[in-house]
This record gives C-alpha cells, sequence and structure tokens, in this order.
C-alpha cells in the first residue's frame, strides 16, 4: 500500500472525537456575591437571546419560504439568477434581505445527497456535476521532528526527477507538482507549555497569551 494510499485510509478511518474533561471553579470567597451575580444575569441574557432566536427561526422560515418560491420562479423566467440584492418588502415598507450564496466547493455530498440527484437528474448527469478530489498533507508533530522534513524532501526529488526522466512529467510540470504556502506558526503544545515558557508568572502568563491572539482564541460563552 502507498503513502498516500495509507494517508487516505487513515483519513476515512479516525475514531470519534473522546469527550473533554472539564474544570469547575465554585465561587466564594469576597468577590463570590458579585461574580455570582454576574454569572445569573449571563444567563439569563443568555435565555433570553435563545428565546428571541428562536422567534426569529420561526418567522424567517415563512419568509424564505416565500422568497425560495419568488427566486425560483424568477430564475426560471429570467435564465440566471435574480439580481442582488433581492428583497422581500411588505406593504409597510418593511423589508429583509434573501441572501443565496454558491458554497457549493467547501462541503462535501453526502451519499444520500447523490441518491436525490440521481432521482432528480439521472446518474450520468450527476456525474458531470460533481468532482472529487484528494487534498494530501503531513502531520504537523511528526513532520517537525528533526530530519524527518529533509528526508521527506530529498525523497520527493528523486521521485519528481525519475518521473521527468520516464517522461511523465514535463519539466515545467514538475516545477507546478508542489505548491507551498509558507506562514510562522507556533509549534503543536506552545498551549500546554505556556505557564512553564512563562516560568508560572501570572502577569508574563497573561500577556503571553493576549500575545498569541487567534492563536489562543478566548471567549465566554453560556
Amino acid at each position: 500500500m502507498g503513502l498516500f494510499t495509507k494517508a487516505r485510509s487513515a483519513a476515512a478511518s479516525q475514531p470519534a472525537a473522546k469527550s473533554k474533561k472539564s474544570t469547575t471553579w465554585v465561587v466564594g470567597g469576597d468577590q463570590g456575591e458579585k461574580v455570582s451575580e454576574a454569572i445569573h444575569e449571563l444567563c439569563q441574557l443568555s435565555a433570553q437571546e435563545k428565546a428571541i432566536a428562536a422567534k426569529k427561526k420561526l418567522f424567517a422560515t415563512v419568509v424564505a419560504k416565500h422568497a425560495k418560491e419568488q427566486y425560483v420562479g424568477d430564475f426560471c423566467d429570467l435564465g440566471v439568477s435574480p439580481e442582488t440584492p433581492m428583497v422581500v418588502q411588505n406593504q409597510d415598507g418593511e423589508k429583509v434581505t434573501y441572501v443565496v450564496q454558491d458554497r457549493g466547493g467547501q462541503y462535501n455530498v453526502k451519499d444520500e445527497q447523490i441518491e436525490v440527484l440521481n432521482q432528480l437528474l439521472g446518474p450520468d448527469r450527476v456525474e458531470q456535476l460533481l468532482y472529487t478530489e484528494v487534498s494530501f498533507g503531513f502531520d504537523r508533530t511528526i513532520f517537525a521532528i528533526p530530519g524527518v522534513a529533509e528526508h521527506v524532501e530529498q525523497a520527493l526529488e528523486q521521485a519528481i526527477a525519475t518521473m521527468v526522466e520516464k517522461r511523465v512529467l514535463t519539466d515545467e510540470q514538475a516545477d507546478s507538482l508542489i505548491s507551498a504556502k509558507e506562514k510562522t506558526s507556533f509549534k503543536p503544545g506552545t498551549l500546554d507549555r505556556a505557564a512553564d515558557i512563562c516560568g508560572k508568572d501570572r502577569v508574563r502568563l497573561s500577556q503571553f497569551l493576549d500575545a498569541m491572539g487567534s492563536s489562543c482564541t478566548r471567549y465566554v460563552k453560556c
């Protein structure tokens, strides 16, 4: 079994993620009452937000159904997608926007979807609408082991040279075979070692986490 075939097999058989452990801090001490009240208010506001979101979803469903009908009708009549922004407006002048975005390249088409498409269009037509691409990468932690990157690079260079020699690839194609996107990032495990890195100094650690920016995303969520 080839290297890339093994990688594909491993990706297809990834085990389900294990549930994460948690840490609980019970409010107490001099600031206990103030913090406890803040937690209560956050939970109350979160509950109100959820109730509002549920109401919005209910009304949005009604509007979306109507907008979809208009969109489909105009699309069929015009032969092209209606001009944007697409607005649904009532007689009082209040309006909302109906958004349609093509993100087909971002998501995997499931087998159930293909079955429905086959029934609608036929397998041959559906096959023309879909394509499959496989992206291969290297495990960050293993690739960071000293010497691994160098050996992989040497092996790839030899393989590419062989393909050029056997005319599987032209020189131009060989030069374009591997693309690189350069970025600077924290090494794996940096956040796990942050306290030790900062000498277990609270002020320094706080500043360090801020300096990590998006590499250490932090937010409060109820």
